[in-house]
This record gives C-alpha cells, structure tokens and sequence, in this order.
C-alpha cells in the first residue's frame, strides 16, 4: 500500500507522517496574573512578536475595558484594538473601550527624529473597570524561530484564603490535660493499666481532645471513659483543685490508688 516507505528501508512511519509540526504543538495562550503587570509588585512583561506571527493581549478574563494606548517605538510593531480608544477622532466619548489588542511586526520605518528602542518597544495599556483605573506595561521585541503562543491572557489574581484563627485552648483545658497524662504514666507505672490495651488508646484520645480544648465531661463520653476514672487520674497526676461538673451520685473524691479501684472505673 505505501512502497515509498519501504523505499526508504522502513524509517519512516504513519506516525512520521501525521506528526504534528512544532508549530502545532506549542501553547497557543500565556496567561499572566494581572498583579504581574500593574501594581506596586509589577514587573515589565515581555511580550515576543514573530514575523508573520501577531500576538494579542486579551482582558477579556478580567472584564477590564482598555481605554488608551502608548506604543512608544511603532517603527517595528503597530497594533489594533476589537474597539475604539480614548482620544480617536472617530470615536464618540460613549462608545470608547475594547477588550483585547493585537499586535503586528512590520518592516523596520525609520521615523525621523524618533529613536530606536534597543531593548524592546515600551507598551503602556489604561484599563477601566467600574471607577477603577490601572495601567499596565510590556516590553515589545521581535521573536525569533518558531512561534511561542499567540495571545497573551490577563487573568485576575485568585486572592489569598484567610487564615483560619483557632481559638485559643484555655488554661484549664491544658493543665487538664496534663495532670491527666501523669496520671496514666503512674497507672502504668504501678501496672493498673498496660500501654496495648484498648482502655489506654482510649486515655490517649481523652488527653488529645482536652489539650484541644474540648469540654471535659464531652471529651470523657467521647473517648468512652467514665468520670470517675478521670477524677481519678487527675488526682494521681497532681491535681488537688478539680473542676468537674457536678454529677449524679457522685461521691466524695478520695485518692484511691488501689488496682482494683482504678479498674473499676474504667
């Protein structure tokens, strides 16, 4: 079917053939934050221009409307606008405004008495949008090779997430805390209580919600710990003042350190 591949000692292929060029393949858009160009933290944008090859500058994601255009070199490049800008005989002062420039490179002109930008055209750009006003600047140059993109995209700045501010964990949530993991380390000291067992997970999930600030008596029926053994460990870390809400048949606290006690409690 295709003998002139053979031809050719079998190097070239159907995906030889129908491979894209580069051309093709490059990025047809580049976008730019619009803080990137306008703004105290701006920085001069670059835009390349190949022969043949215009480039646009849209604002059509921001819904900015351009109002007014400085090309401060148009030997090499000219521009065009999808409107009418400010200024323009043509245009009536109601109807100024587009939303995207296109711009060319042309033969070199020598302008009398205008000098030759060496580093690149200075492009300045004035949006509107509502009653705000911004301005923003691009260094023109001539491109070389293949073209890189065609248009380059104004986008808005996606702005910043706040951040989230926790409240602060109270004093007595922390000592609670505290006194309570003391508590366990005497437990397991005195082997009431065995670091494997489901009942010293469930101690550790107790002191990590109280340390977080969650309520005491919330943080116990949580973990599925009774008060009583957390009364009860408080005093065994060294709590002598215990705020505890009052409980129903709830008996004097006495620090009992007895095993069968402790376990009891659970």
């Amino acid at each position: 079917m295709i003998p002139w591949a053979i031809a050719f000692g079998g190097c070239l292929t159907i995906a030889s053939v129908f491979a894209p060029s580069q051309l093709v393949l490059a990025n047809t858009i580049r976008q730019v934050a619009a803080s990137q160009v306008s703004g105290e933290n701006a920085q001069l944008q670059t835009v390349k221009v190949w022969p043949a090859h215009g480039v646009s500058i849209s604002f059509y994601n921001t819904r900015e409307v351009i109002k007014k255009i400085w090309l401060d070199d148009p030997s090499r490049f000219v521009f065009d606008v999808d409107g009418c800008l400010e200024g323009l005989g043509k245009c009536s002062g109601n109807s100024t405004g587009a939303g995207l420039i296109h711009i060319r490179r042309i033969e070199t002109v020598k302008i009398p008495g205008l000098p030759q930008a060496s580093y690149g055209g200075h492009m300045t750009v004035i949006t509107e949008s509502g009653s705000t006003r911004k301005s923003y600047h691009f260094r023109i140059v001539a491109g070389s090779g293949t073209p890189e993109y065609s248009q380059i995209e104004i986008i808005g700045d996606t702005p910043s997430k706040p951040e989230e501010v926790k409240p602060k964990v109270s004093y007595t949530a922390l000592s609670d805390s505290r006194h309570i993991a003391k508590g366990m380390q005497v437990a397991l000291k005195n082997q009431w209580v065995t670091t494997d067992s489901k009942l010293w997970k469930r101690l550790n999930q107790l002191v990590e919600l109280r340390s977080q600030g969650e309520e005491l008596v919330v943080a116990a029926s949580t973990t599925g710990v009774s008060m009583q053994l957390v009364e009860k460990l408080m005093l065994l870390g060294g709590k002598r003042f215990l705020e505890i809400p009052p409980q129903r048949n709830n008996t004097p606290i006495t620090p009992n350190t007895g095993k069968t006690n402790f376990l009891l409690n659970q």
